[in-house]
């Protein structure tokens, strides 16, 4: 009976899915059950009898929890020894243990041991079993989440939550060692524009090398945390940091602001830190944040890429910013609020083609206050959208008075804010305004940001096609500054793109901002919309623009905002704006000489007048550039030595945005080898050697004017063709 009561408990433990081992009183393997076999891929035949086997097995993963239950119960009297186990633990008259073993049957696994004597009935020792469960998965989810608790995904440096508690320690060990402790904030600066323009991958980028150039900059058993955003905080623990805090934070911004490579270019950033100390400037954790951080936005006030101590006073500012809120507050409630409207301009005919409502702050005290000074904090505290909605019901009030009035019927353009576009009934409140003020749908146009498009493009879809089945006009603005695609960019039914003033104001000037408006005009007429410019402030702007196809613009060179009042008698005044001749800025034959020597402009003008050339002079850089937006020029001739940008820094910039152009520099033997360098890059056609006399000079630019009529002659009829206004092109809207 004993017999088969022991082969049945034999079978019972080879068909349990549980790994077990039995071991009897010699310390040899009885058992090495199926499940056991397939965790460790150690077949029992090599296991049973004798002891060496499982010694050499285990002699890598330490100790056997069954061999050490034998040695325990036949040791009378005696505990059983200390297991150098992970985590080991005695159980009644048992052991357990859990740990990584590494490589077991070629895998890492996390198991959890346990280990217990077997006697008879009269408590005579017959054997020890030992059992494993294999709770990898579960111990790396933990792992995972406490991983996620406490680090930033991102970057991989501490957290919120990890710095909390690092600062704590921090804290109670300077107490104790009579030590300061510095929290230091570090913000960088202008990130947004970086991450708008670059997109948010290359910003992610971005973070991860900063991240990186921080940890190297302090000591192993200081820290550096990454708290979201372009946010970095740094704690250090030393003696007289107070003193001390300040050239750390100097180096910091030196290392960061070195240039990073990324993506085949060098960019360079810098940063603001404002710096707390403990214990003087706070006891507690968020206290020593929220004063550094104070400290790190009176930085970015004072200039940005610098440092700062907190102070006392900072919290007056604090408190002033408060004071702010709850002016701006009793301000929507008194009816403070005005708004301006802009005039948007047909850069074809340079006839009115509508306005822009755009709202001010006009305090009892008559100062009128800008939208920068208030709406990031209307944002913040929500206070944004009854203001939005009050300038939506303003705007389509006034549009309609105007009408009645006998004024031209334009269309008024009302921004939207991300907090205002993103409620439920933001469809319905557009058409209660519109039902309200009476106003045809199709004289109002919303305009949206970019970068709110981006936040959930599935959404926003839904909620643009609700605005659209309205039948108002949609317009997207401060294009080029977000990350947006062209792939999403055609999944909304935008009417109109706007090109970011940030681009339109070194147009004429800066290649790269002058490609980013081609490339947007190009996109946004392919996908059949209209191009609005924004912040126009010169001729040569304008000039720029009409030349490359935008098909209207607003901004100062036609009127600032002015208040409803005023906009009746300016467009009675200036029903249209005179644009230059055609035949002016179209005409040949033309030639930019630029030399900040008076004397040599003159000079080579006169030799070339009378050689019948239209001759065109600039006395720097950004005089030429002015002159060539205004102006067809074939051939542009530049000293090399000039203040400001040297003649082959200006031609190379021509040479983008003028590239129908062709390019001469004069220079003496000095400057040859820059000069050669310029050549093989295209910008330059031919190099001119001081001194030169007037006939070399004479048959050198004939030369010039021939070598652009083989290259471009053909394109004349169809350059000039294209700044030719379409007729029927803008029907009379102000007449």
């Amino acid at each position: 009976m004993v017999d088969e009561q022991r082969e049945f408990l034999e079978r019972l433990l080879q068909q349990s899915a549980v790994p077990t081992i039995v071991l009897n009183p010699n310390h040899e393997v009885v058992i090495w059950n199926r499940a056991c076999e397939k965790m460790t891929g150690v077949a029992a035949a090599k296991m049973l009898g004798g002891t060496e086997a499982w010694k050499a097995f285990y002699e890598r993963k330490g100790p056997m929890l069954a061999d050490l239950v034998i040695s325990a119960a036949l040791k009378e009297d005696q505990e059983p020894t200390p297991l150098a186990v992970a985590r080991s633990s005695f159980i009644p008259e048992g052991l357990q243990a859990e740990g990584w073993y590494r490589g077991l049957n070629c895998q890492d696994r996390y198991l959890i041991f346990n280990a217990a004597p077997i006697r008879d009935g009269e408590g005579e020792l017959l054997a020890a079993m030992e059992t494993f469960e294999d709770i990898t998965e579960r111990k790396r989810n933990k792992e995972k989440l406490e991983y996620q608790a406490n680090y930033d995904a991102l970057t991989g440096l501490p957290n919120r939550n990890l710095l909390a508690d690092r600062m704590r320690q921090a804290m109670l060990l300077s107490l104790r060692d009579r030590q300061e402790v510095a929290v230091l904030v570090l913000d960088l600066d202008n990130f947004k524009l970086i991450n708008d323009t670059m997109g948010q991958q290359f910003g992610d980028s971005l973070l991860k090398l900063v991240a990186g150039r921080l940890t190297d900059c302090v000591r192993s058993c200081d820290t550096v945390a990454h708290q979201g955003g372009d946010e970095f905080t740094i704690v250090l623990r030393a003696e007289d940091l107070s003193v001390k805090a300040g050239g750390i934070a100097g180096k910091i911004l030196e290392t960061i602001s070195r240039p990073f490579p990324l993506e085949g270019r060098e960019l360079v950033i810098t940063g603001s830190i404002g710096i707390s100390v403990f214990p003087k400037d706070g006891d507690e954790v968020q206290l020593l944040l929220r004063n550094a951080e104070t400290a790190m936005y009176r930085a970015k006030e004072q200039g940005r890429n610098r440092s700062r101590f907190y102070t006392g006073e900072m919290n007056a500012r604090s408190e002033a910013r408060l004071a702010l809120e709850h002016e701006l507050r009793r301000a929507l409630e008194r009816r403070e609020f005005q708004v301006f409207y802009q005039p948007k301009l047909s850069l074809r005919s340079g006839r009115v083609t509508g306005m822009e409502a755009l709202v001010r702050w006009r305090k009892p005290d008559g100062t009128l206050v800008g939208p920068d000074s208030f709406i990031p904090l209307a944002e913040e505290t929500g206070l944004i959208v009854p203001l939005g909605t009050w300038v939506l019901q303003t705007a389509c009030l006034q549009n309609k008075a105007w009408q009645d009035a006998g004024l031209p019927e334009l269309p008024v353009a009302v921004n939207l804010s991300p907090s205002q576009f993103c409620q439920e009934d933001i469809a319905q409140q557009v058409k209660e305004a519109l039902t309200g003020a009476g106003l045809a749908a199709h004289f109002l146009e919303l305009e949206i940001t970019e970068s709110m498009i981006m936040q959930d493009v599935d959404r926003v879809a839904a909620i643009l096609g609700d605005l659209k089945g309205i039948g108002v006009s949609l317009a997207m603005d401060d294009f080029g500054t977000g990350y947006s695609s062209l792939s999403y960019l055609k999944r909304f039914p935008f009417d109109t793109l706007k090109i970011d003033k940030s681009f339109v104001h070194d147009i004429t000037c800066d290649p790269d901002n002058a490609s980013i408006a081609r490339a947007i005009l190009a996109m946004a007429h392919s996908l059949r919309m209209k191009v609005i410019a924004e912040g126009v402030e010169t001729l040569a702007q304008l000039e720029y623009l009409r030349g490359h196809g935008c098909d209207e613009m607003q901004g100062y060179y036609f009127s600032r905002p002015v208040p409803a009042a005023e906009l009746p008698g300016l467009m009675l005044k200036r029903l249209q704006l005179q644009m230059p001749e055609e035949a002016a800025a179209t005409r040949g034959n033309t030639i930019l000489v630029v030399d900040d020597d008076a004397g040599i402009t003159s000079s080579l003008q006169r030799v070339l007048f009378l050689e019948g050339y239209r001759v065109l002079t600039a006395g720097s850089a950004a005089e030429g550039f002015e002159l060539l937006s205004l102006n067809r020029v074939e051939v542009v001739v530049s000293d090399f030595r000039m203040p400001a940008m040297n003649g082959a820094e200006f031609l190379g910039r021509v040479k983008e945005l003028h590239p129908q152009t062709v390019r001469l520099v004069l220079t003496g033997h000095a400057d040859l080898a820059a000069v050669t360098d310029s050549i093989n890059m295209g910008a330059v056609y031919k190099i001119l050697h001081k001194p030169l006399g007037d006939a070399e000079f004479k048959d050198q630019i004939g030369q010039a004017f021939r070598h652009h009529e083989t290259l471009y002659g053909k394109d004349r009829e169809a350059f000039a063709a294209c700044r030719e206004p379409e007729l029927g092109e803008d029907a009379p809207c102000c007449s």
